[in-house]
């Protein structure tokens, strides 16, 4: 099985970001959200009406001043290609040293997978849970109703 990332955040997080798990791109540039195809990272910084950085580094730097933090549902995970389609097994985070550590007000998913693998494992119960359309490039027919989406998502916190 494909192990994925670490999860970002600090003792500052609110908000916390769920995608399934890294795309082969984003594995092979072990980046959340390498693939220049997704538009995570535009949407995330046109929200926070900021500039993107440049540097890969410097993005998870100011998410967490931001108090967003970034992690996937699956920990590890057999997959062909990196469609959400294609899962074969799957294993969820422990995210109960996360949620112990961090002030976690809201989470949101990024897509329909990681909000039904969200909402299905019973794990935030607690919090409020919010599902985006999808940042991947598949979903690009939908970019204004996208960017609405991950305004709203965002925006009562910040």
């Amino acid at each position: 099985m494909q192990k994925g990332f670490d999860p970002v955040y600090d003792g500052q997080t609110r908000i916390l970001i769920l995608g399934s798990a890294p795309s082969i791109v984003s594995l092979r540039k072990n980046q959340y959200y390498g693939n220049a195809g997704n538009y995570f990272w535009r949407i995330i910084f046109d929200c926070l009406k900021l500039p993107v950085p440049e540097d890969y580094q410097e993005r998870l730097v100011q998410l967490k001043a931001h108090h967003i933090g970034l992690w996937d549902v699956y920990g590890y995970f057999n997959r062909t290609g990196s469609a959400d389609t294609n899962f074969k097994e799957t294993r969820l985070n422990d995210f109960s040293s996360l949620l112990a550590a961090a002030p976690i007000e809201r989470v949101i998913a990024n897509g329909k997978k990681a909000y039904h693998e969200v909402m299905a494992s019973g794990i935030f119960s607690d919090y409020e849970v919010v599902q985006c359309l999808s940042t991947s490039g598949a979903n690009n027919s939908r970019m204004a109703d996208r960017k609405i989406d991950w305004q709203q998502a965002l925006t009562p916190i910040l």
